[in-house]
């Protein structure tokens, strides 16, 4: 049975089900939606520990070096090299490990 096949069947079952129905469906898909964000979320900060040298690029472009200080639940906490004081938290599937 191809994806073509089981969309089909599942908007024909969709069209029998009520309000409620629709409702408590897409509350379900919504909370497996986030249960595999998180598991991909979980995997991509494995990658990285506390004193990793890691380099991103910031969002008008500019790249930027620097080590982890601390993997966070969502996020990479990272000290900027060029400046100290600068410290970044950023998702781990925009960072780069360096050698």
């Amino acid at each position: 049975m191809g994806q073509e096949d089981i969309v089909a069947q599942s908007e024909e079952m969709l069209n029998k089900l009520t309000r409620a129905e629709l409702v408590a469906l897409n509350r379900a898909i919504v909370r497996r939606i986030k249960v595999m964000d998180d598991f991909e979320r979980f995997k991509a900060n494995a990658a990285f520990y506390p004193g990793d040298w890691v380099s991103w690029k910031d969002k008008h472009g500019f790249s930027h070096r620097g080590w982890v200080t601390r993997v966070n639940t969502k996020t990479i906490s990272v000290q900027a090299e060029d400046d100290p004081e600068d410290s970044w938290r950023i998702s781990a599937n925009l960072l780069t490990k360096l050698p």
